[in-house]
């Protein structure tokens, strides 16, 4: 077969390694040009591209002034706010690569990636993380917007910034992503006849996810206006709606999980956001739902751009789906190659396949990271040469099309993709077995699109008295150890795992026997009763305690979202999730809905903060952005 890229002499001839630079300082030029021009909106608030500017440069002067040289790693934990993104353009204007922490992961999932990325720097908003890496230099943004700004400091790097993601190891892998590929990703953008234009842009996904840095970059590259969710807004689809209205979002990048929640509150409340434009979704497989072609429907105007790439590449093809809605395919291709991308589909020894057949994706040219930091072995075993060429091994099944675009098939491997999110169930299972009472253990991802699940299947050393404690053992354990997201939701405690006739681990018999049936709601029941059928259902569990903290039993934000839609659908519709959040039990919110008020649990604003990076779509690609 054939590589398929979108290769053209005008990409050619613009020196990738410096188109980062170049758009930094179109970014800054922009403060002096246009300095009215509203930059970041957040909580009502505009900031200005002068103040944008003004305050990036401070940063950026006070990280030369402690040390930071192009290609050094800056470890940052900020929030979503104005000068959270100041200091990302500040890091990436000296030539270093920035690390986002996200501090709802626990300490120790922390602490690993601190000691595997080896920063230069630790920059936050206060000393919380100190305890966390006592031996990393760390300043505060504070102390560097002390600084007196100089004039625009542009240094050449190579890396732009590290994300850590699942891996198949036991340990997270981070993946070091270079300035040659997020300049020649924010190229495309500025050149296309829609996206290149300036618009009023939702930043939706965490900064500790990929997708941020396109939303960031393309956004103020082409003089737009980044307007900052709350967190409550991002968690509830009824809430981001109103955002939507209110703030006249024309450009939004949403998971298809947040997509499929925002299109089913748009068709409850009849009423869609007719202010957009242009709609980009990555992480999973797209799916055109029934809701979703109401939405766009309603919406005419809008384009949905359907964007692949795992971590290691970004977005490397795109799909747009325009015109009659109806006549849009259940399963879009996710598109042909961008400009500086390469494709080619492999078999198992990595013989190219002629097209329409199925096989590996493979990727090229100058979207590949430089690798993993500080693994040697790992990035020579997924980065490969043939032919005398650098490639990345996806993992992905794909089939180019008789017109060119290529179709999504899944995984060659056991890799889960789950809320955005790429999960290696051997990195769970590699914590799970590190407890003094599992001998084995195997984690499926079960359920449909819009509500799949992982389910731990546990072998205990010894068979225990009552399952409940070991599992509540174990969901401890798992959460001291893993990001929120590789928690998993349902734990089920078996003599044995069931194998295949090959001696492997049967994972399709662990998915059948842990599905779980679709909600139902027991109309004629007292609510207490319609509540704990509700929840037993989302959280695929036979027993909850009505006093029990449904987030202790696995719920995160999407299982939030999916429960704000069936209470919303049973006449509770003022409902939000800012008040599930709130009342985090059984008992506590039917108590709630019955109008007898209970004061708000004193942590579910902490609770659900450590609960919104389960959501991609609703929360951070999705660690691939599909």
């Amino acid at each position: 077969m054939e590589i398929r890229n979108g290769s053209s002499a005008a990409a050619a001839a613009h020196d990738p390694c410096r188109r980062l630079r170049s758009q930094l300082a179109l970014i800054v030029a922009r403060g002096g040009l246009r300095p009215d021009e509203p930059a970041v909106r957040h909580a009502g608030i505009d900031w200005d591209y002068a103040t944008l500017v003004d305050n990036a440069q401070r940063i950026a002067t006070g990280l030369v002034a402690s040390g930071v040289q192009p290609d050094a790693i800056v470890a940052l934990s900020a929030e979503r706010t104005p000068l959270g993104l100041a200091a990302i353009l500040a890091v990436l204007q000296v030539g270093a690569a920035y690390l986002p922490l996200d501090t709802g992961y626990p300490p120790a999932r922390l602490a690993m990636m601190l000691q595997d990325a080896r920063p230069d720097l630790l920059l936050s908003a206060d000393d919380t993380l100190a305890a966390t890496a006592p031996q990393i230099p760390r300043r505060t943004l504070a102390q560097l917007m002390a600084q007196q700004a100089r004039p625009p400091l542009l240094g050449d790097g190579a890396l732009a910034y590290v994300l850590f993601t699942s891996g198949s190891t036991g340990r997270p892998k981070g993946v070091a992503m270079t300035r040659r590929c997020v300049g020649a990703l924010i190229d495309w953008h500025r050149h296309h006849p829609r996206l290149g234009l300036p618009a009023r842009t939702l930043q939706f996904a965490p900064l500790a996810f990929d997708v941020s840095f396109q939303e960031i970059l393309s956004t103020f590259a082409v003089g737009g206006t980044l307007v900052l969710p709350s967190d409550d807004e991002r968690r509830d689809p009824h809430a981001l709606l109103a955002l939507i209205r209110n703030e006249r979002i024309e450009r939004l990048f949403l998971p298809y999980v947040a997509l499929q929640a925002l299109a089913e509150a748009a068709l409850q409340e009849g009423e869609a956001p007719d202010s957009l434009r242009d709609v980009i979704t990555a992480g999973e497989a797209l799916r055109i739902t029934p809701a979703i072609r109401a939405l766009f429907t309603a919406v005419p105007q809008a384009v949905l751009h359907n964007h692949y790439g795992p971590t290691e590449a970004h977005v490397v093809s795109a799909h747009e789906l325009a015109g009659d809605p109806r006549a849009w395919p259940e399963l879009p291709p996710i598109g042909r190659a961008l400009p500086h991308v390469q494709m080619r589909v492999v078999d198992a020894d990595g013989n190219a396949l002629a097209a329409s057949v199925e096989g590996e994706l493979l990727l090229g040219g100058d979207c590949l990271a430089a690798g993993y930091v500080h693994r040697a072995d790992l990035t020579a075993q997924r980065f490969v040469i043939l032919d005398g060429q650098r490639w990345y091994r996806t993992g992905d099944r794909v089939r180019e099309g008789a017109d060119g675009a290529f179709d999504y098939l899944g995984r060659c491997d056991e890799q889960i993709k789950l809320d955005g999110y790429r999960i290696e169930p051997a990195e769970i299972e590699a914590v799970l077995c590190r407890h003094s009472a599992v001998a084995e253990a195997a984690v499926v991802a079960v359920g449909g699109d819009a509500d799949r699940r992982l389910v731990a299947h546990v072998v205990p050393r010894r068979m225990p008295a009552a399952d409940e404690a070991l599992i509540a053992e174990l969901r401890a354990h798992c959460g001291a150890e893993l990001a929120p997201y590789l928690v998993p939701q349902r734990f089920a405690v078996t003599a044995a795992l069931p194998l295949t006739s090959s001696g492997k681990i049967d994972r399709r018999e662990l998915a059948r026997a842990a599905a779980a049936p679709a909600p139902q709601w027991p109309a004629d029941a007292p609510l207490p009763r319609q509540l704990d059928a509700l929840w037993r259902q989302l959280l695929g569990l036979d027993v909850i305690d009505a006093d029990s903290n449904l987030f202790d039993l696995g719920a995160r934000s999407i299982t939030v979202v999916r429960a704000l839609t069936e209470l919303r659908q049973h006449g509770f519709r003022t409902l939000t999730a800012a008040q599930i959040y709130e009342h985090p039990s059984i008992a506590r919110l039917a108590a709630w809905l019955a109008g007898d008020a209970p004061p708000p649990v004193a942590d579910a604003a902490l609770r659900g903060e450590r609960q919104r990076a389960a959501l991609t779509r609703f929360g951070p690609r999705t660690e691939s952005s599909l």
